[in-house]
């Protein structure tokens, strides 16, 4: 009897050592990252970006808060660590601080493939998932999208017209696929029908959500275009891949690759 109250006494003052650190997230990186990374347990709440399909991955927020980044709205949470792009919000950043409330920045610095696997570890390992973020790390080093081909100049088109691979989620995008970006021909200061024709990229990767509708989109359902590229070297994907550089800039590729890597 003497050995079971000690078990449940021993049992009793463990619970504490047990509880788990839980995470905020206010943008909408933070939240696929977050999303990915740590388990349902540890997420006490999560943008308001992160109810959208449109705007997450695979992972869609249905369980936990949805939060506006406002003091406000977090006074609740103090006690968590709070997960913000600190850029944004310097503020709020500021009000935090002040307070005593620990903060993981996810800002827009990794500008290589390198610089997002070192922040997926580090992330990974505060949330003691190390083992998880080096398994991701791993496949995303060891994708392989290269379509392997002579004439690589690309062209990118969105809802909102030309994407310009100035951000690293499209340089890392085209690299993975082994295209590069068509340079200075066509950009979306002097876009039209003509000078795309003119240019005469070797591809085209549309981006789209179908959600808007915008007068250099629908550049994207011109008969022309359709004869200038066939099926396969023109190619298709949602927003949602490019909105943040994560791995779903990996994804992107994946979808990008089923659908230009085949015969002519």
């Amino acid at each position: 009897m003497q050995k079971i109250r000690l078990f449940f006494t021993a049992l009793f003052f463990s619970v504490p050592l047990l509880a788990q650190e839980q995470f905020v997230s206010l943008t909408l990186c933070s939240d696929r990252l977050l999303a990915e990374l740590a388990r349902p347990e540890q997420i006490a709440a999560q943008s308001i970006y992160s109810t959208n399909p449109l705007m997450m991955l695979d992972k869609v927020n249905q369980h936990k808060p949805a939060l506006e980044a406002r003091l406000t709205d977090l006074l609740p949470y103090l006690d968590k660590t709070i997960l913000l792009n600190e850029q944004f919000y310097p503020q709020l950043v500021a009000d935090l601080k002040k307070l005593g409330v620990k903060i993981f920045p996810i800002n827009d610095s990794p500008q290589t493939a390198e610089q997002l696997f070192a922040l997926i570890l580090q992330l990974g390992k505060r949330l003691d998932n190390e083992k998880h973020a080096q398994q991701l790390v791993a496949k995303l080093k060891n994708s392989d999208f290269q379509l392997n081909q002579a004439h690589t100049h690309t062209l990118i088109l969105s809802d909102t017209g030309v994407v310009e691979p100035i951000f690293p989620q499209y340089q890392v995008l085209l690299k993975l696929l082994g295209l590069t970006p068509l340079e200075n021909a066509v950009t979306a200061q002097n876009f039209s029908l003509e000078k795309l024709l003119r240019a005469q990229p070797n591809w085209l990767i549309s981006i789209r959500d179908k959600q808007g509708y915008n007068e250099q989109a629908e550049v994207l359902n011109h008969p022309l275009l359709a004869n200038m590229f066939p099926a396969q070297r023109m190619a298709t994907m949602p927003l949602k891949y490019g909105y943040c550089f994560d791995h779903g800039v990996w994804q992107g590729a994946e979808m990008i690759y089923r659908q230009l890597n085949k015969e002519e």
